[in-house]
């Protein structure tokens, strides 16, 4: 009878410490994110672990134009569920909005039981988009995805909350759609802005779409991109665009807007690359200017880019279009947009939207829209576009919700990031959007496949960049706060060569655009590479005679935007000057050329500029040489345009002529040509 007795007891003691085993296990707040990470099919994201960052909030990216990822980025968001084999799927549910972190905003506490009023609210913020203002609960309720007496504040049993996910999932499918932009030429890894990390590679891209595309099936992912994505590298620019066309085919890229960036080669080119793509190059407003057209072809519309696509997921058809700022000439080379033009890209826009939703009949319509500050206006006036994905603006992190709760996405710039977009289609109709930013660090796996194309056109473009050309004595930096803001001495070095360049035609000034200068040099043996890195656009060079007054109207145009990041802001040679900044408008109070003498306003100067000022270029109008289609320079003369030889030819020759190993080049580092006045 004792023996009976003690194993009834050693039973009910084994029952006691097994309740989750024997009995019902409690749903945790880790279990439960794994469970809204299947249930919306979101991509895991793998944070990096940065020593002493261990304690350092994470931020989910920049709103300023122009930011910068660095470690707080990419690090863990829970502190406390780093040792958790689940954490990519905690990570990713709380990155998307679908649970939030304590009021620490360190800690997730994962062994914390769940309700099930919080783990319905979770479906339901899922469901409907938690990054809108609305009352999830509520749209929940009316489409009966729960009833109220299963809204309780008891604790939920895994098995409970699990039937809960199986009966919804059986009404829910996911179309996941992803996004980038602005990738500007960058195919391969680059070190991150604070230097703790490297970032980037398209490579990783395809690993994500491919865990997506395995659960919920490859006809249910889309991918789409904003545009810029051909050139600004010395990858990109040396091959003329071609790794980024072969990275995005093998990525099964489903179709880009172009973007102003994107005609920064000949139209001839970017018509080349569009007939290589695989995917859709859109851009419904770009036209040819009556009468230039190539010979045989009749219509102003190049039938190698389209207007629109559609695709058809989960029983919805979906309209993707795309539209180029209409004001793009002005960022790019005159010769690049000669004999083309663009509608005026909002109305453009409407007359496709209109065409999508009564011709198509779409379901949902998503703008690939490179506007510039146009994107938001966009959005707001045409209210049937669901989904933007805002190109031009360089912006990472949360989407902006607009209007009647469109999303207008910032898909990050130079390949750091990738968005996912899941569209929610319950019972056949659009619920709403749950959106995942993913910043492409070592974290995440390479493609091979990728990877191997991206490496075989960096291997053919180094053998041809490596040559050293010339030394250097100094580290010179690089930032956009250098060359758009103040001064920079590897401005000054640039616009020093270019002056050398046109000395034996009697050059005396020079004026470059800040924005056109886009790396650092380091001190010791400069390469081509390096060269190309600084200067990677194809500008030629001109030099024009014009006034004192127009010099100084020059100057005047390029600090106007100060202290906003503008590519205008002038960076000279020959030359000082001072301005004084005020909210009205800045102003321009002296010039001072090099022999100490004034700017003379009536006396002419021959200047050295490059064919982006000389075709008008960020408001240079007083260049104004070569596009008939902007107000005309009346002052300006031309003297010598040198085509086809670049800004970076005449660097690597100013190299060249002025440095060997043993006397290298010099910079005064404290040299001051740019005087902000206080």
């Amino acid at each position: 009878m004792k023996k009976i007795l003690s194993l009834l007891i050693s039973l009910m003691l084994l029952l006691s410490i097994l309740p989750a085993t024997v009995a019902e296990e409690n749903l945790t707040r880790a279990k439960a994110a794994v469970m809204l990470d299947d249930l919306f099919a979101l991509a895991d994201v793998h944070p990096m672990n940065i020593p002493e960052f261990e304690t350092t909030p994470r931020n989910l990216g920049y709103s300023a134009t122009n930011g910068a990822i660095v470690s707080a980025n990419v690090v863990a968001a829970a502190k406390d569920c780093v040792s958790y084999e689940t954490q990519p799927q905690i990570e990713a549910v709380i990155n998307s909005g679908l649970m939030e972190l304590d009021t620490d905003n360190l800690s997730f506490r994962p062994s914390k039981p769940v309700t099930a009023k919080e783990f319905a609210l979770s479906i339901a913020m899922g469901l409907y988009g938690a990054n809108l203002d609305i009352d999830h609960m509520a749209l929940a309720l009316a489409d009966g995805v729960f009833a109220q007496e299963q809204l309780t504040d008891d604790v939920l049993t895994v098995e409970t909350a699990q039937a809960m996910v199986d009966e919804l999932a059986e009404k829910l499918q996911i179309v996941a759609v992803f996004a980038t932009s602005d990738i500007h030429g960058n195919y391969i890894p680059y070190t991150s802005a604070d230097g703790n990390f490297k970032i980037g590679s398209v490579a990783r891209i395809k690993t994500i779409m491919d865990e997506v595309r395995a659960e919920i099936g490859k006809e249910n992912v889309f991918y789409v991109d904003g545009g810029d994505s051909p050139y600004n590298t010395t990858l990109a620019n040396i091959t003329l665009g071609d790794v980024s066309v072969a990275a995005l085919n093998a990525l099964e890229l489903d179709a880009t807007v172009l973007g102003n960036h994107d005609y920064d080669y000949s139209f001839e080119n970017l018509l080349r690359l569009a007939e290589n793509a695989e995917y859709a190059m859109l851009s419904a407003n770009t036209k040819y200017k009556e009468g230039h057209q190539p010979e045989g072809v009749d219509s102003l519309y190049p039938k190698q880019l389209g207007d629109y696509i559609t695709r058809e997921a989960a029983g919805l058809k979906f309209g993707i279009f795309g539209c180029t700022d209409d004001a793009s000439a002005a960022t790019t080379l005159y010769a690049n947009t000669a004999d083309i033009t663009w509608d005026e890209d909002l109305a453009k826009c409407a007359d496709v939207v209109a065409t999508l939703r009564d011709v198509e009949k779409c379901d949902l319509i998503i703008a690939l829209s490179h506007l510039h500050s146009k994107n938001a206006a966009l959005v707001l006036q045409e209210k049937d576009i669901d989904i933007s994905i805002g190109g031009g603006n360089d912006i990472a992190g949360r989407p902006t919700i607009l209007g009647d709760n469109q999303y207008l996405v910032n898909p990050g710039k130079h390949g750091e990031a990738v968005t996912q977009i899941n569209v929610n289609v319950l019972n056949g109709k659009v619920s709403g959007f749950v959106y995942n930013q993913l910043f492409l660090t070592d974290a995440y796996a390479e493609n091979a496949e990728v990877k191997a194309i991206v490496d075989e056109y960096n291997a053919q473009v180094d053998a041809a960049l490596e040559t050293t050309i010339g030394y250097l004595a100094e580290d010179l930096p690089w930032s956009t706060e250098l060359v758009r803001f103040q001064n920079s001495p590897i401005a000054n070095l640039v616009t020093d060569a270019l002056l050398a360049y046109f000395k034996n035609d009697g050059a005396q000034l020079c004026i470059v655009n800040g924005g056109g200068i886009r790396a650092k040099l380091d001190a010791g043996e400069i390469s081509i590479r390096e060269v190309t890195s600084v200067l990677p656009f194809d500008n030629n060079m001109m030099l024009v005679e014009a006034s004192g007054q127009t010099v100084w109207n020059a100057l005047q145009n390029g600090i106007s935007a100060w202290p906003a990041s503008n590519g205008k802001f002038p960076q000279v040679a020959g030359m000082t000057y001072s301005f004084k900044p005020a909210e009205t408008g800045n102003t321009l109070t002296s010039v001072t050329l090099t022999d100490g003498s004034p700017l003379d306003m009536n006396a002419r100067y021959k200047v050295v500029i490059n064919s982006f000022l000389a075709g008008g270029g960020d408001g240079y109008t007083m260049f104004n040489l070569l596009d008939t289609s902007k107000e005309m320079a009346d002052d300006a003369k031309q003297l010598v345009h040198v085509n086809k030889t670049y800004m970076r030819d005449a660097l690597q020759a100013y190299m060249e002529a002025n440095s060997t190993a043993e006397t290298p080049i010099s910079i005064d580092m404290e040299e001051v040509r740019i005087l902000i006045e206080q």
